[in-house]
């Protein structure tokens, strides 16, 4: 009966000293599943952030063109020569000012 004793209790120890490294590694895999889910949730942020730049960048040039694509009588610059000139001219200010407004509020970083 001692021998049987010594073995058992060998043998709780042993399982005992399992349950603790299989704790251990699920605490391992739980912090690294949430350093990947980190990663790539910065990721996302930053091409999404990304996204809405550009997306801001482009508007105000697609509502200038919008409206002189509008099949209507007296636009700004119709009857001039350069009227196609002025309109991608003010497309180009427009999202330049657009930027500008982005860069001092923090927007866009350097």
């Amino acid at each position: 009966m001692p021998a049987i004793t010594i073995a058992s209790d060998k043998l709780v120890q042993r399982l005992d000293a399992l349950d603790q490294e299989v704790l251990s590694v699920q605490e391992r895999a739980r912090l690294l599943q949430e350093e990947i889910g980190a990663r790539l949730s910065e990721e996302t942020n930053r091409s999404l952030s990304a996204l809405a730049i550009v997306t801001a960048l482009f508007l105000p040039p697609t509502l200038v063109t919008g409206i002189f694509g509008m099949n209507t009588t007296a636009l700004p610059f119709s009857d001039s020569r350069y009227g196609l000139l002025w309109a991608i001219g003010l497309g180009v200010v427009a999202a330049g000012l657009a930027y500008w407004l982005l860069r001092r509020r923090g927007v866009i970083r350097r």
